[in-house]
């Protein structure tokens, strides 16, 4: 039968790669909840085998392990690769002077690292093809956020909340993979607003645009 169907053109995938995927898929998508205090240690460990001045600066002097934890977590939500932990932590070590407020230093990590970022987000043409998103909502998302010195909350309405969604989804398919380039100050609260209703949806800033990147528009949303 699997000859059969080879010989037919199909690809035959056995069980175990099938389950393999899953499971792949599984913990890339749960990565945030996974990573535990003990993981950022180990991470600043194999950065401070290296630079050891960039940890020495950093924990616990400017931040404590459980903000840098936490600030990686956030980037782990968002699917943002990791792998440059020598600029994400010296980036941390710059805006911790300023911040010590997680969703803040997320935000100027992500920028630190956004060539990153971007690289998987651009098309053959090296062009990022995205929607963009009209000034009157970004406003009104960063009319609504308060931020403290731990933390920063949107305290939108419900009625707020469901009402950008619904002009999202009226403009993006649900489960379409699809970039949307906002503000710095409303990006980390718009993906909140989408993040379980249209989790296929990458948010970005117009901070987290390398220069050199060209971006189609496919749309504004109104």
């Amino acid at each position: 039968d699997l000859d059969r169907a080879r010989s037919s053109g199909y690809t035959v995938v056995d069980a175990v790669s099938v389950i393999g995927t899953h499971l792949t898929e599984l913990v890339r998508r749960h990565a945030h909840e996974l990573f535990t205090r003990q993981d950022a240690k180990v991470f600043c460990d194999r950065v401070a085998q290296e630079n050891p001045k960039v940890i020495e600066d950093l924990v616990p002097k400017l931040l404590p392990l459980s903000t840098i934890q936490r600030v990686i977590q956030n980037m782990l939500r968002e699917r943002v690769p990791i792998r440059d932990g020598v600029g994400m932590l010296e980036a941390l070590g710059e805006a911790a002077h300023s911040s010590k407020n997680p969703v803040l230093l997320t935000e100027y990590v992500r920028q630190a690292v956004r060539r990153l970022i971007v690289k998987q987000l651009v098309n053959a043409q090296g062009e990022l093809p995205a929607y963009l998103v009209d000034p009157s909502i970004e406003r009104s998302i960063e009319s609504s956020v308060e931020h403290g010195e731990m933390n920063s909350v949107l305290t939108m309405a419900p009625e707020g909340i469901r009402d950008i969604l619904g002009r999202l989804q009226r403009k993006i398919a649900k489960a379409e993979t699809a970039v949307v380039i906002t503000s710095a100050g409303s990006r980390y609260f718009l993906r909140q607003i989408v993040e379980s209703s249209m989790p296929s949806l990458t948010v970005l800033s117009h901070n987290e645009l390398p220069t050199d990147v060209k971006v189609r528009s496919r749309g504004v949303i109104e």
